[in-house]
């Protein structure tokens, strides 16, 4: 597109494959610190099991959650500064929005966590998915760790590239700004793979309003927080339900 200050549907595709590349190098790199300094058996095979480990493990799964946000957020941020003619703000939609609309939108956000609820109840699948029930805790610093991770570094990675960089870069192709939000929806969903088909579901569906209030508002801060509180509601209902809240 001629004079775009957006990069178009293959740019945006093909740094889409960077990040994705970037996120797995992001996780991995602490695992590897952590298991090069703890094991004393440092053979590949060791490595190999170790890593199975890293999903039941809190301090390791919030570990390797921030250290992809730490290294993905800020080189995404510079993708969009690449291309000519563009600035962050306007690329990513950092505006401010009114407390009026920030109430609207957290209304919006309590009717979405009903329909989440129906949707679990629906399907017959436990309130809380598998994947964090299997979590375990070693210590209080870790439960803390944890919520850092996956209330505060996890949205704000995910907001920037599906919400942000993603979004605004399909937007502006022959896709249009809806099919920019379900694909950007899909590609969300596909990430949270390791939970049941039913919060998978759910997962897109939250895409997709979260897409429409970035587009609404014109800013990337609604979805944001919106995501944010969520999953302070997901993190404090399952450290409840396994009982290791203190």
């Amino acid at each position: 597109m001629s004079g775009s200050t957006v990069w178009g549907f293959w740019g945006t595709l093909l740094w889409g494959i960077v990040i994705t590349l970037l996120f797995i190098v992001g996780q991995l790199i602490p695992i590897v610190i952590y298991f090069y300094l703890n094991s004393q058996d440092r053979t590949l095979d060791s490595f190999f099991i170790f890593l199975q480990t890293i999903d039941t493990d809190a301090f390791l799964l919030a570990l390797s959650v921030i250290s992809s946000a730490i290294i993905v957020v800020p080189l995404v941020l510079g993708m969009a500064k690449l291309k000519r003619g563009s600035t962050i703000r306007d690329y990513f939609s950092f505006h401010i929005i009114s407390w009026r609309t920030f109430f609207r939108w957290f209304l919006v956000l309590l009717v979405l966590l009903v329909f989440e609820n129906y949707i679990i109840e629906l399907f017959g699948v436990d309130e809380i998915p598998s994947f964090m029930m299997n979590i375990e805790f070693q210590t209080v610093g870790s439960i803390w760790l944890l919520i850092f991770a996956v209330s505060i570094a996890a949205p704000l990675l995910e907001e920037i590239v599906f919400r942000g960089f993603l979004l605004k870069g399909f937007s502006d192709t022959f896709m249009g700004t809806y099919g920019a939000i379900v694909l950007t929806s899909l590609l969300w969903a596909t990430m949270h793979l390791q939970y049941e088909s039913a919060y998978v579901f759910v997962i897109f569906i939250v895409g997709l309003v979260f897409g429409y209030a970035r587009v609404k508002t014109n800013s990337i801060l609604t979805p944001m927080m919106m995501h944010f509180f969520m999953n302070i509601v997901a993190s404090f209902g399952l450290f409840i339900e396994k009982g290791n809240f203190v």
